[in-house]
């Protein structure tokens, strides 16, 4: 159960990254290009415009505090890097003060200012995406299948809407929600208190929805080209910055700080929480009981189908035991620690073991991975071989000779990160009769990503 994740680059560039399919509608290329002040402009007045609670968030306070997610590599004001390319790429065009325009061969066009916002246009598809100086962007599609768009204020609320379904979504900075489904037959409404009841409005009925049935935060455009940019002194272009979850607030805090870590692993829901550790009471869902089921007084439970048998215990810790060609368990601790153990078919046992503070190990025969509090990562290859990062993101190798050097190439830069466990039932909605709900396994750290206290 391990998925590979790239160390060259934090998460919230990697989302960033992630061509989506939905976006708000956007000014033109060539208003970008003659006036970056018109657009920095246009960009408050649509975000203020769209959601007064908002309104606030979109500027830094008086200590320096910003929105939690929101960096200098999301909105305009300091000089941005440039590129060290040597060859400028076909169809770029750089200027003096480094804002380009490239012309790619698929035919979308993408202007960057010297500030580091951008604009592109992709005709053929209908795609189109502006990043505003403020940090906040929009993204759209329009063609014959698509009808989307999304706006992502500043501070990391947003908005989308399918304009021919006329379903959509919106968040406040007080971590309240709307969600509109089904042309309307369905209405949920999410509260400051991180609940949320979906309404039939033809029949009236309404019912509580577990978290894991809130909407999905949009992903964000890319940005057309690599860090390398398009040719020699060319702007790096800012990076679009990631949005909250449906039920988070919007949370200031001094860029580097404590409190802006631990806001930023909330955010992306690698922290701690009562959810994924012992100590609070368990709810206690009163549906009816799932089949081959059984409930204890005390709310403890047990679950026994074919190769899989579960138990849950008051607290809401489990383990669960597979047979799949060999055996595995997964272990959900107190402390909010949880353990995967799996033997093969040739007797190998591979063994993940996630720590409270989202740290991690694992090893499948000969082959070990680590990641620690500091955010750097070790991983040893069954050859023998050794990659690891320093604090800096520099990774380096070392072979037979022990001597370690430092590589770029990204082949050599990948440490997979464990993916998250679940139990087979009673996830989010319980298993019925009183049963307790199971604690999820709390996420693990990405490469890159230091621990908080």
């Amino acid at each position: 159960m391990l998925t590979p994740r790239r160390f060259a680059a934090p998460l919230s560039a990697s989302v960033a990254l992630v061509l989506a399919l939905s976006a708000c509608t956007t000014s033109s290329v060539k208003s970008q290009e003659s006036s970056p002040t018109m657009s920095e402009s246009s960009a408050a007045a649509t975000t203020s415009e769209s959601s007064p609670v908002n309104t606030a968030a979109a500027s830094e306070s008086a200590d320096d505090k910003l929105p939690v997610g929101l960096t200098d590599d999301n909105k305009a004001g300091k000089p941005r890097p440039r590129s060290s390319m040597k060859d400028t790429l076909k169809g770029a065009t750089i200027n003096e003060d480094g804002s380009w325009t490239y012309d790619k061969p698929d035919g979308t066009v993408m202007t960057t200012n010297a500030d580091g916002t951008w604009h592109w246009k992709d005709e053929k598809n209908g795609q189109e995406a502006t990043l505003h100086a403020d940090g906040s962007w929009d993204y759209s599609t329009h063609n014959e299948y698509v009808e989307k768009t999304i706006h992502m204020n500043a501070d990391g609320t947003w908005r989308q809407k399918n304009e021919k379904t006329g379903d959509s979504t919106e968040t406040r900075a007080d971590g309240s929600w709307e969600n509109h489904e089904g042309g309307g037959k369905y209405v949920t409404t999410g509260t400051t208190e991180g609940t949320a009841i979906k309404k039939n409005t033809a029949t009236g009925e309404e019912r509580e929805i577990p978290k894991e049935g809130f909407p999905g935060v949009p992903p964000a455009p890319h940005t057309q080209v690599t860090e390398n940019v398009v040719g020699p002194n060319s702007v790096v272009p800012l990076k679009p910055r990631a949005g909250l979850k449906p039920g988070l607030k919007v949370t200031y805090a001094v860029p580097g700080s404590e409190e802006e870590k631990q806001a930023s692993a909330e955010a992306d829901g690698t922290a701690l929480t009562d959810d994924n550790k012992a100590g609070k009471p368990r709810p206690r869902p009163e549906r009816e009981l799932t089949p081959q089921a059984k409930v204890n007084p005390d709310g403890s439970w047990s679950w026994n189908k074919g190769d899989t048998e579960l138990t849950v215990a008051t607290d809401g810790t489990w383990v669960q035991r597979e047979k799949t060609v060999g055996q595995k368990t997964t272990t959900l601790y107190a402390d909010g620690s949880w353990e995967e153990k799996e033997t093969k078919s040739g007797g190998e046992e591979a063994v993940t073991h996630v720590n409270p503070d989202g740290t991690w190990r694992t090893t499948d025969g000969s082959r070990k991975e680590e990641l620690h509090a500091d955010g750097t990562w070790r991983s040893e290859s069954s050859g023998g071989f050794v990659t690891y990062s320093d604090v800096n993101g520099k990774v380096y190798m070392e072979g037979s000779s022990g001597k370690p050097f430092e590589i770029t190439n990204e082949t050599y830069t990948t440490v997979r990160t464990p993916s998250v466990p679940s139990p087979r039932v009673g996830y989010g909605l319980g298993i019925g009769g009183g049963g307790v709900l199971p604690l999820t396994p709390r996420k693990p750290l990405y490469p890159g990503q230091q621990a908080v206290s």
